[in-house]
């Protein structure tokens, strides 16, 4: 185990977030202290109260020497640091200062706390699977979340078919479909009366957006498999991951998804648990009766 002094912390925010500058001044405080080496993103350099250029770096460089990585934000901001993580293997540790903060394991007043504790080895890690995006034009997109097929800019509903290992499952009118991981079960694909599954289950959701039938739902199949939709009829449709990444394509098209050749590292509490979690974010089964 790495010593303190061996430990390199890498630091991602959200700058739009007035509360990031605060939290700067804590977690900068406790680590010059500590003389725990770290690095922020440069965009956190006009709201950190570390002046000194030397602790700034660009993301690349960060992931090149980090050991951790503090994700300062939402849900959204621990999307973006996974991206930016790529397959890295670097743990993340995502702390809320959203609304939901579902990838965040600790709030602003725990962070400092957890820092010796990341040091220590006293975490947990769960591994979340990543999807995989290609289009025809061999152009890939990666989500931790998911990948979502919609109608863009248009009025007009699409006309998709969902293959898995080349096998029809289904043809719709619809404004689009999601693919999502288990991961991201509990947020857009949610929404479109997806199941919620645990981040432990090898498959992939698909979710049809607003179908146009009373006959289609959600369908779960096994992550190992390959998803292919195609789009028809003349026209474009946007491919987006995680929100955040985007790519238009012109139909009639193709998109093939699979599971990427990598995962990401998400720190956990000893103590935490996936039902945990949801009964604490989510209110799952929470009924007032009982309370």
């Amino acid at each position: 185990m790495k010593k303190s002094k061996d430990i390199t912390l890498g630091i991602f925010g959200n700058t739009n977030k007035a509360e990031v500058s605060k939290l700067l001044v804590e977690i900068v405080e406790y680590l010059v202290k500590n003389n725990i080496s770290f690095y922020a993103d440069n965009s956190l350099a006009k709201v950190s109260p570390a002046k000194d250029k030397k602790h700034f770096k660009s993301a690349k460089d960060i992931v090149n020497v980090s050991d951790f990585i503090l994700s300062l934000g939402g849900d959204g901001t621990f999307l973006n640091t996974a991206r930016i993580a790529g397959n890295t293997d670097i743990p993340i540790i995502g702390v809320n200062l959203g609304r939901l903060g579902f990838f965040s394991e600790v709030g602003p007043d725990e962070i400092v706390e957890f820092i010796p504790k990341l040091i220590q080895n006293k975490f947990r890690i769960t591994e979340e699977v990543i999807i995989k995006s290609v289009t025809d034009s061999n152009k890939a997109l990666y989500a931790l979340n998911d990948i979502v097929i919609d109608k863009n800019d248009s009025v007009r509903m699409l006309e998709l078919e969902t293959f898995y290992n080349d096998e029809k499952v289904v043809r719709i009118i619809s404004d689009g479909i999601i693919i999502s991981t288990p991961a991201g079960s509990t947020g857009y694909s949610l929404s479109c009366n997806g199941p919620i599954v645990n981040p432990d289950s090898k498959v992939f959701i698909i979710t049809p957006i607003s179908p146009h039938t009373l006959n289609v739902r959600p369908i779960i199949v096994p992550d190992d498999g390959i998803i292919k939709i195609k789009i028809y009829k003349e026209g474009k449709a946007r491919i987006a991951s995680d929100g955040q990444n985007t790519q238009i394509v012109k139909s009639p098209s193709e998109i093939i998804l699979s599971k990427a050749d990598y995962t990401i590292k998400v720190i956990k509490k000893l103590n935490s648990t996936y039902f945990k979690t949801l009964k604490h974010k989510l209110f799952w089964n929470v009924d007032k009766r009982y309370s």
